[in-house]
């Protein structure tokens, strides 16, 4: 009898224990006082600002993982060190002289805003709004939207200079078309800087493709409108108004 009774306290006592909830979530988190609407707005608010970070952590990384990162296979061969050349002059130059053209006809609407911007997202917003639709971007178009962030990381480097001496200006606007001295002060305008950064992209890096292109400076003379622009900006008279002697 005692084994018995004592084999019937241990079922209560088995069966009183599964009574209570596995999770914990008893009375007393029943009893718990609500979070407050204010604390709730903290988090959230914390929430969004990490988000944010989150979102131009992307942004100035849009483009930098591998180019088998898509695809999801490696490269098996090793590479040499020093650096090579994957694209042939002739492609590149023809890109670099494809984005001069481009750019310098639409220079005096982008400036401001792409000086302005601070992230790949406002950079790519900015020149979609000049650049063809899509089915009918050319090649070299193509590409250079592709990279914002490696733009905005050229415009930011010390090698961009925004502002050219205004020497360098008059000689890119005033000396005959086969001028050397003319290539060479037209090299130097900020279109022509992009241009020659971002022709090789993203078989070169900028750096790479700016020191290629500066070695042979596009033969184009400056386009119209961004003549213009740099005139105004430096207030420099044309030869037809110093003619009427205005």
């Amino acid at each position: 009898m005692t084994r018995g009774g004592n084999g019937k306290r241990s079922i209560n006592s088995q069966s009183k224990k599964r009574t209570n909830p596995l999770t914990g979530f008893s009375r007393k988190a029943t009893n718990r006082p609500a979070e407050s609407s204010a604390n709730l707005e903290m988090r959230m608010k914390k929430l969004e600002e990490e988000l944010q970070a989150l979102r131009e952590r992307i942004d100035e990384l849009d483009d930098t993982a591998p180019n088998y990162f898509g695809t999801g296979v490696p490269p098996t061969s090793h590479k040499k060190p020093g650096p090579v050349k994957n694209i042939e002059d002739c492609e590149l130059f023809r890109s670099r002289d494809g984005l001069v053209d481009w750019l310098e006809n639409v220079w005096p609407e982008i400036v401001k805003p792409l000086f302005a911007a601070k992230h790949p997202r406002a950079v790519a917003a900015i020149l979609g709004r000049v650049a063809r639709p899509k089915d009918l971007q050319p090649p070299w178009q193509s590409r250079f939207l592709a990279h914002p962030a490696r733009l905005l990381q050229f415009l930011r480097s010390g090698k961009f200079n925004r502002k050219p001496p205004k020497k360098t200006v008059l000689d890119a606007l005033n000396r005959p078309v086969d001028d050397e001295r003319r290539k060479r002060a037209a090299n130097r305008l900020p279109t022509r800087q992009i241009a020659n950064a971002m022709a090789g992209l993203p078989k070169l890096s900028w750096s790479t493709s700016l020191d290629r292109c500066r070695k042979s400076p596009c033969p184009y003379p400056v386009a119209n409108i961004a003549a213009r622009h740099y005139r105004a900006m430096f207030m420099i008279r044309t030869e037809w108004s110093d003619a009427k002697g205005t």
